[in-house]
């Protein structure tokens, strides 16, 4: 994202725990922040926390640091990089990130949010996390999975744009059932560990429905399919 920005001729600071600012505490915001007109918020836990008070607390805290720091410094577009669903389904995490889109709603900073569904890029981890020795449990629900790239490229042209105080959606070309991309995930990875479609198995926290239609979404696909990047990554 860093880099299709600069390439449109845009001046980009990263602001990141390595490069000395911290969301949560607010360290380094106002000093990032200073003289920009727009800001990226792409804050995210490292590790999706499952606990309410936790995914909340952080959600909370961080966003108000951010949108804090953005009135002060005059910033003139917030584009905001959620998740879909996160109004729908019961889970930790999402009520967390609906709880940073309503925030930012609330803002007096004109905004634009993205909410798109899970990333190709997450699925190797989220079969890793979800394996044991011999086998792998997975809802099978259905999901329409992104790549990475297409949503850098969507946040790219959203910001570059005037803000839109809205919402709006993204997600890849095909759906698939949870269960079933994990095969494919680890099919191409040589590993023959069976998986398991569980009912009764979480995503990210929450107990889904077969036939929940809470992760697809309302906007437009993309074109690269999962099998595509599967196959074609580094």
């Amino acid at each position: 994202m860093v880099n299709r920005l600069r390439d449109h001729g845009a001046e980009v600071r990263i602001a990141s725990l390595r490069t000395g600012v911290d969301a949560y505490s607010g360290r380094g915001l106002a000093d990032s922040f200073a003289g920009s007109q727009m800001v990226v918020d792409a804050t995210n836990m490292n590790r999706p926390s499952y606990d309410y008070e936790q995914a909340v607390d952080f959600f909370e805290t961080c966003t108000q640091n951010i949108l804090a720091a953005e009135q002060q410094a005059g910033v003139q577009h917030h584009v905001g990089l959620s998740v879909i669903g996160g109004e729908r389904i019961d889970s930790n995490y999402f009520r967390g990130k609906a709880l940073q889109e309503r925030l930012v709603r609330s803002s007096a900073t004109p905004h634009t949010l993205l909410r798109t569904t899970v990333l190709y890029e997450f699925l190797p981890r989220l079969v890793d996390h979800a394996a044991t020795t011999h086998l792998v449990r997975l809802p099978p629900v259905r999901v329409q999975p992104v790549a990475a790239e297409d949503v850098v490229a969507e946040v790219t042209r959203l910001a570059l744009g005037a803000p839109l105080n809205g919402s709006f959606e993204i997600a890849g070309p095909e759906v698939h059932f949870l269960d079933e991309l994990a095969r494919q995930v680890l099919a191409a990875s040589g590993d023959r560990r069976m998986v398991l479609p569980d009912t009764t198995a979480y995503y990210l926290g929450a107990r889904l429905e077969p036939d929940a239609d809470c992760l697809l979404p309302s906007w437009r696909p993309t074109e690269q399919s999962f099998k595509d990047w599967l196959y074609t990554r580094p």
